[in-house]
């Protein structure tokens, strides 16, 4: 993908894939959120938590179940 992300957004969106089913998500910097939601890879979980999407995990590996 083409999509140029900051160091910190990258960070982050590794961090947030990491994460396994009915786990807590990792806190990420309000920047990193603002700049992953804006670029379509993760979406709002509730209580201002954001949880990777398809797209996110694309833009990581090149592949999405």
């Amino acid at each position: 993908m083409s999509r140029s992300l900051s160091p910190e957004a990258v960070e982050a969106l590794r961090r947030l894939n990491d994460v396994g089913v009915g786990q807590t998500a990792p806190e990420v910097a309000q920047s990193a959120v603002a700049e992953l939601l804006a670029s379509g890879l993760v979406a709002e979980a509730g209580s201002g938590e954001v949880e990777i999407n398809c797209s996110g995990r694309q833009y990581l590996s090149g592949d999405c179940d």
